[in-house]
């Protein structure tokens, strides 16, 4: 019902189309269970992971840190209509160099990066 309600929103442009959806689970998915347009957060009791593909095309799979006991540690949150945000900005060391925020369910490039960036 929240996925028809979304998308309705979003074709009457009353919403931004998202980038990302969130799906929240207890354990770390496999590399099938991640899949495009989908960030997995893992949730048991605590905040653990955030696990999705790179949208600048590389075709990695990025894995967050949600701990605050580890450094690097990012936050992740998703609203009502299972738009993820996640804090700080993501940036990417492999060939792909891509540095980017997602605010709710938005990939929201930084200048340095993403298309057009060349």
């Amino acid at each position: 019902m929240i996925d028809i309600l979304r998308k309705s929103l979003e074709l009457f442009r009353l919403i931004p189309r998202s980038d990302l959806l969130a799906r929240v689970t207890p354990t770390h998915p496999t590399p099938d269970q991640i899949v495009p347009g989908e960030m997995t957060i893992v949730r048991d009791g605590v905040d653990k992971w955030a696990c999705f593909h790179c949208p600048g095309g590389c075709g990695e799979t990025i894995k967050l840190s949600l701990s605050k006991n580890r450094r690097p540690k990012w936050t992740a949150m998703s609203d009502w209509l299972r738009r993820p945000t996640i804090s700080p900005s993501v940036r990417q060391t492999n060939e792909c160099r891509c540095h980017f925020w997602i605010r709710q369910g938005r990939i929201d490039w930084c200048k340095d990066s993403g298309p057009g960036s060349g």
